[in-house]
């Protein structure tokens, strides 16, 4: 009997080895051991690696016109251009089969495949297989208790068909991982309370073998082999109908089966727990640049290393020594040591994740990953840097085969509990795979156990979650179809439907509306969230952030009296930001963050990794409280004699919006036409105390976004102060109200002609850049080229306006309208300059 795994372990994945005993099977060392399966050829720069020891992906292919679907699967080399696929929910081999010489085994449709790392960004069709199927199993249960194999005995299903999705029950069975042992993959899991470890390879010859190392086992277990070919001479196992059957055994026991009758073969073996060869040994160096001004901040771009691997990060999170580890869209895995210092090592020590898209660590340094199939938590047991063990932490969520059914963001909870936000986007994905699951577009909670979920909130586009110091649960969502705008929403007890109605399987509709909204060109898409430390952050302590993909973040407030709102620091990066977190020892906080071809962020780069602290003093606000006639702003300090607050130009803008099936919302006035509510104070005044600052307005009335604009000074420097509210508690605006603006209206000055001049920085300004190329590129909208030569004035007008009226073929519905968000005149300006974008 060989040592369970080590609870001796590196500082630098340095992890508690609690819950894995389900890993700890009692293995018997023989002189056999299992032969490491020969690399398949894949040309070198794919998505694929020839190196990767599996792949977590979903995968389709069909069976007599009929398809055969792995909503979750574990791909794995079997060498010589074979490859085999496990079906964790149904505990089965899916399929085996002969991939073609020097080809990928599956199709590049995942949504990290198909950017990686240029590409068209959108698929309708999950992962299928390519290659010649040798044999398969039904989508049926693959390993039950009992004399006979059982039906599937799980009771979730789709919400638009009666097929069951997810994992097992528990008393039936339970997908465990996956460990690395030499260069072996080794497949843990549970059948009824009988614990299996399993490996698979080819011979040279083509041969399948696979080892079963089955515990104790009380009742008669059943597998679904998928051939008639399999043969074994184990004791106690017989195979009729291609269904292994194994008799009761007190004892551990190894079970080999082979689709070759040939006596002189090398038997496979499950290899005992053993140091891992690191498959990436590869140490990369980078130099970091000195941090540069950006306002009262500083930053620091930190080089990604040149690998043969892109590095695009989703992703980071720190070890008690300052470590950090970073996840990639890709699968992988980095270990960055002296991230803090002048020059950072890093080194990639897990891959073949599925999408991963947030890591959590634990106080006791125990690290999470959240993919699009499960929580895993990384292991390095032996002690070498690498991780060695892929544990299912949790996999209580429904998993569909549409491409965009992806889990975005995970927070744990002081007792151990996951938070996991899952993205509910439909458009894409159409026929058999348009699969719907009650938990697309949610927010759950799952049971430290990882056994049993709970729905916190639900009608969500594609949010990101998050848990700020006082254990609030928060989630982001991003402008699209039934969402207006950009909102942040609180949870409580009770299960809201948030206002995406393609992700609501209720009888209720009635949406519960947000603490706020962003307007669309301030957070384009809102992502994660996170906190700032007392140590690098000496004005913004302990505030709770927003990250937007828009480079910016956001600090969010929700005080126990006045309006919760929303601020904008005044930083901005130069990439695209997902993601934060704080260093250990310096208090620094550190984003990542990237875009995908197809989806152009506004920012100059597509990707990036820096850090940010505070390096001047600036009044941040603590409250914010919005009367009928004015708006009052408390400050967390008084504010220092060299440091003043005046209104911006304007000062306030207030305007509504509408949910509809259309993308987006234009901004509308309180009596329903478009266009915005913009003022400047009539007074406005510090108190005494210099903590608290008023500005009068003739009339503030219910609306739905209201945007004050700032200006701080503080010596040589000034930065503005942008805040946002929702103050849905005031009246409307009442008939004389309207009748007063209009009078006013009437006397604003006329438009004056277009200027191309004027109008080109406002397609930067207004995210145009990021849906439409000025070149020839396909974005998420249609080439600007040329477009002079093919739309008059008016039809352009009507496609910023009313984007839906007429919709380019080939692009989806996905522009929101731009009425009332750009005032006449600069909507004149635009125009001109998009009329001066010839063929030349």
């Amino acid at each position: 009997m060989i040592e369970p795994f080590s609870d001796h372990l590196r500082p630098h994945i340095r992890l508690t080895v609690l819950f894995l005993a389900a890993f700890l099977f009692l293995l018997q060392p023989s002189a056999g051991g299992a032969v490491s399966n020969p690399s398949t050829s894949i040309p070198d720069g794919e998505f694929l690696e020839n190196k990767t020891p599996s792949l977590r992906s979903a995968l389709v292919f069909k069976v007599d016109k009929a398809p055969n679907r792995t909503r979750r699967g574990v791909i794995l080399p079997l060498g010589h251009s074979l490859w085999a696929c496990f079906d964790p929910d149904l505990l089965r081999w899916s399929a085996v089969w002969r991939a073609p010489s020097g080809e990928a085994p599956i199709s590049y449709d995942s949504m990290a495949a198909v950017s990686f790392p240029a590409a068209k960004a959108k698929a309708k069709n999950p992962p299928e297989m390519r290659g010649a199927l040798l044999h398969h199993t039904p989508e049926m249960l693959g390993a039950s208790t009992g004399s006979k194999p059982g039906p599937d005995p799980r009771q979730t299903f789709l919400a638009n068909s009666k097929t069951p999705v997810g994992p097992l029950p528990r008393k039936a069975g339970q997908w465990l991982g996956i460990s690395l042992r030499g260069q072996t993959s080794v497949l843990h899991y549970r059948v009824g309370t009988t614990t299996i470890s399993e490996t698979i390879r080819a011979t040279k010859e083509g041969a399948i073998q696979r080892c079963l190392q089955i515990g104790p086992n009380k009742n008669s277990l059943t597998f679904r082999l998928g051939s008639s070919e399999f043969k074994t001479d184990a004791k106690g196992a017989t195979i009729r109908k291609n269904i292994l059957h194994l008799a009761p055994s007190q004892q551990t026991r190894e079970v080999f089966l082979s689709t070759s009758a040939d006596a002189k073969q090398s038997k496979l073996q499950v290899p005992p727990a053993q140091a891992v060869t690191p498959i990436f040994p590869e140490i990369q160096t980078t130099s970091h640049p000195p941090a540069q001004p950006n306002g009262p901040f500083s930053v620091r771009n930190i080089p990604l290393p040149s690998s043969g691997r892109p590095i695009r990060p989703t992703d980071l999170a720190f070890l008690s020594n300052g470590t950090a580890l970073l996840c990639t869209l890709d699968g992988d895995i980095w270990r960055v040591e002296d991230l803090d210092g002048s020059k950072s090592t890093w080194t990639r020590v897990a891959t073949g994740l599925f999408e991963p898209m947030s890591i959590t660590i634990t106080k006791d340094d125990r690290v999470f990953v959240l993919g699009r199939d499960q929580v895993t938590e990384l292991v390095d047991s032996n002690d070498d840097g690498h991780v060695d063990i892929f544990r299912c932490a949790t996999d209580a969520f429904h998993q569909t085969l549409h491409t965009r059914d992806y889990a975005t963001s995970l927070e744990m909870t002081p007792d151990g509990s996951f938070l996991i936000a899952k993205g509910g986007i439909h458009n894409y994905g159409n026929g058999i795979y348009d699969e719907i699951s009650a938990h697309r577009g949610a927010i759950l909670r799952i049971s430290p156990d990882g056994a049993t979920t709970k729905v916190l909130a639900d009608g969500l586009r594609l949010p990101y979650v998050g848990l700020n110091k006082e254990g609030n649960v928060f989630a982001s969502d991003q402008q699209g179809n039934f969402v207006p705008s950009t909102p942040i929403h609180r949870l409580g007890d009770e299960r809201p439907f948030l206002g995406f109605a393609p992700t609501d399987f209720r009888a209720t509709k009635q949406a519960v509306e947000p603490l706020l909204y962003y307007p669309y060109q301030v957070n384009r898409s809102a992502a994660a969230f996170t906190t700032t430390s007392d140590q690098a952050f000496s004005d913004l302590a302990d505030t709770f952030l927003q990250v937007s993909w828009n480079g910016r973040l956001f600090g969010i407030a929700t005080p126990k009296t006045g309006q919760a709102f929303s601020w904008q620091l005044p930083v901005q990066f130069d990439f695209p930001t997902l993601n934060g977190a704080t260093h250990p020892k310096s208090g620094r906080l550190y984003v990542v963050g990237l875009g995908i071809s197809g989806y152009k962020p506004t920012t100059p780069k597509h990707l990036g990794l820096a850090s940010v602290e505070q390096t001047r003093a600036i009044p941040t606000p603590a409250a914010v409280k919005v009367l009928a006639d004015a708006i009052e702003i408390s400050f967390r300090r008084p504010l220092k004699p060299d440091e003043t607050v005046i209104p911006g130009s304007p000062a306030l803008r207030v305007f509504n919006i509408r949910r509809s099936s259309k993308y987006g919302s234009g901004h509308f006035k309180w009596d329903g036409k478009p266009g915005e509510h913009r003022f400047q104070p009539s007074t406005f005044a510090l108190s005494p105390d210099r903590r608290t600052l008023r500005l009068s307005f003739g009339q503030i009335s219910r609306s739905d976004v209201l945007d004050l604009q700032l200006v701080v000074s503080s010596g040589d420097l000034t930065t503005p102060l942008h805040l946002y509210t929702r103050p849905a508690h005031l009246n409307p605006a009442s008939k004389a109200d309207l009748a007063s603006l209009a009078r006013q209206a009437k006397e604003a000055p006329k438009l004056l002609p277009g200027d191309p001049i004027k109008g080109k920085p406002l397609f930067t300004q207004f995210a145009c850049a990021g849906c439409h190329s000025l070149a020839e590129a396909k974005l998420i909208g249609p080439p600007l080229k040329g477009i002079a030569t093919r739309q008059d004035k008016a039809s352009l007008t009507q496609s910023i306006l009313n984007p839906a009226a007429k919709i380019t073929e080939g692009y989806p519905p996905s522009m929101p309208s731009f009425a009332g968000v750009l005032t006449p005149q600069e909507l004149e300006h635009l125009l001109a300059y998009l009329l001066t974008l010839d063929d030349k």
